[in-house]
């Protein structure tokens, strides 16, 4: 229970974070620094797309590839 709420609130976190970033990107904008706009839409957009596709399933990090998988037979 205590992963699952921990993993929501980051999520939501990932994304009023790169709503911040949109703040960011208008003033950018605003003054004319379109390099920084460009490395702030970057930045919006990783943080969004990572907020909706962080994983459900059950992970095993490892330092290469990790393993995930809906069930774990690892108990």
């Amino acid at each position: 229970m205590f992963k699952n709420n921990l993993l929501e609130i980051l999520r939501w976190g990932l994304r009023l974070h790169g709503i911040s970033h949109f703040i960011e990107f208008l003033s950018a904008l605003g003054e004319g620094a379109y390099v920084t706009a460009a490395i702030v839409f970057l930045f919006i957009s990783i943080e969004l797309l990572a907020s909706f596709y962080i994983p459900k399933e059950h992970i095993h990090l490892k330092p290469i590839k990790s393993d995930i998988h809906d069930e774990c037979d690892d108990v």
